[in-house]
């Protein structure tokens, strides 16, 4: 418990740099430590309530124009992906995850999309919504990757690295809400698993509030650079599991 606290303290200061990616790097460590589903729902239900410290941000400085059509179709796809990860397990998908976001992160870091989308509209309705809605079934089945994934989208979409933090806190709080919901209505928490969420609660709000404050102090190319690199190591690490398990 004492080495999952750290993993989470580092993950949600992050994440209060960037406005999101805590929960896939920890989803991908802590399933080295415990039982993988049970590390997806420790992430969610102990990541929800400090994550609420942020929406205030989010409501103020996201980009409504693209978070409505973004929320709206990810929490069409998310109980989808729920029940697939009820029922069945997501060894493969988890692989195939990593390897997509890697090829997708690397693309963008080398300037491929910037190309590729120089003729998109990308605040009309069908690219977001075909988008998020893939999201939203993978994080509802991976328990991580869904905002990490759509990251890529909003990073083109979005006007400045304000607007995009802003926009991504928006997104991830008020899908990470509705997730915790449809994952109750499917009966798959536990009085451990809300204990535990409990004594993690004062470390991951330490994070996000530390995170927060950092974040004055980065600039728009160090903070494009710094989610590049959270991507894509979360990405290798989602690879990293899938190998394994699969092994």
């Amino acid at each position: 418990m004492v080495l999952i606290a750290v993993i989470y303290f580092l993950a949600f200061f992050a994440r209060g740099i960037l406005g999101f990616g805590a929960v896939a790097p920890i989803v991908i460590i802590t399933s080295l430590l415990i039982d993988p589903h049970h590390a997806v729902l420790l992430a969610l239900v102990a990541g929800t309530v400090p994550q609420l410290h942020m929406l205030p941000e989010g409501l103020h400085h996201g980009d409504w124009t693209i978070a409505r059509p973004v929320l709206g179709f990810m929490m069409l796809g998310i109980p989808g992906g729920v029940w697939v990860f009820a029922n069945m397990g997501t060894d493969w998908f988890t692989l195939v995850l990593g390897c997509v976001i890697f090829v997708i992160i690397l693309a963008d870091m080398v300037k491929l999309l910037d190309r590729a989308l120089r003729n998109v509209n990308l605040r009309a309705l069908a690219p977001a919504a075909s988008l998020s809605f893939a999201a939203g079934f993978v994080n509802g089945l991976a328990g991580a990757g869904g905002v990490v994934s759509i990251s890529v989208y909003l990073r083109h979409a979005c006007e400045d690295h304000v607007s995009l933090r802003g926009t991504l806190v928006l997104v991830g709080t008020l899908l990470l809400c509705w997730r915790l919901v449809v994952t109750g209505i499917a009966g798959l928490y536990s009085v451990k698993l809300l204990t535990e969420s409990l004594v993690l609660l004062p470390i991951v709000y330490l994070g996000v509030w530390m995170g927060t404050r950092a974040f004055r102090s980065v600039s728009a190319a160090r903070y494009h650079r710094l989610m590049q690199w959270l991507i894509l190591v979360s990405a290798l690490g989602l690879m990293a599991k899938g190998f394994g398990r699969l092994g």
